[in-house]
C-alpha cells in the first residue's frame, strides 16, 4: 500500500502541474492577448516658435544711463494656431515685457548678476496672460547681454 502510494502521489503531481500549465498555455494566454492594452494616443504636435525683436533696457539711475541690458528671447507655443495669435498680440507682449523689464532692472542692484530665474517668471506671466497659458509652452531666453554705459 505505501509503495502504492508512493507512486501515485509523484503521478497526480504532475498530472496536475501539466493540466494547469496546459490550461495556462491554451486558455489564460489567448484572454491576456485580447485584453491587451489600447494604443497610446499620438504625442503632441512639436511646439512652434516665435521670436520676439531684441530688446535692449536701458538702466538709468541719478539721471545717466549706467548700463544696458539686451535680451533676446523665443516664444515656445503649442502649434501653428497659438503660433499666429502670438503674431497678433506681439506689439502688447512686447510693450509690457519692455515695461516689466524696465521695472525689474531699475530696482536691480547694479553690482550684482541678472537673475534669468526673475526675468523668466516675468515673461511666463506676462505672455501667459495675453496668449493663454493653453497655448504657451516655455519661454526661452537665448541670450542677455550687459553693456556699461557712459
Amino acid at each position: 500500500m505505501k509503495k502504492l502510494l508512493l507512486i501515485i502521489i509523484p503521478i497526480l503531481l504532475l498530472v496536475g502541474t501539466a493540466g494547469g500549465a496546459a490550461y495556462y498555455w491554451f486558455v489564460l494566454k489567448d484572454a491576456t492577448d485580447q485584453m491587451a492594452e489600447p494604443e497610446p494616443p499620438p504625442p503632441p504636435p512639436d511646439p512652434e516658435l516665435v521670436q520676439l525683436d531684441s530688446l535692449t533696457i536701458p538702466v538709468i539711475r541719478q539721471g545717466a544711463v549706467k548700463k544696458y541690458i539686451l535680451l533676446k528671447i523665443t516664444l515656445q507655443v503649442t502649434d501653428q494656431g497659438g503660433k499666429e495669435f502670438a503674431l497678433q498680440v506681439m506689439p502688447r507682449i512686447k510693450e509690457e515685457t519692455y515695461l516689466s523689464l524696465h521695472d525689474y532692472f531699475s530696482a536691480a542692484p547694479l553690482d550684482q548678476p541678472i537673475s534669468i530665474v526673475a526675468i523668466k517668471r516675468r515673461l511666463r506671466k506676462i505672455v501667459a496672460k495675453n496668449i493663454g497659458s493653453e497655448n504657451l509652452v516655455d519661454v526661452l531666453i537665448e541670450g542677455i547681454y550687459e553693456k556699461r554705459g557712459s
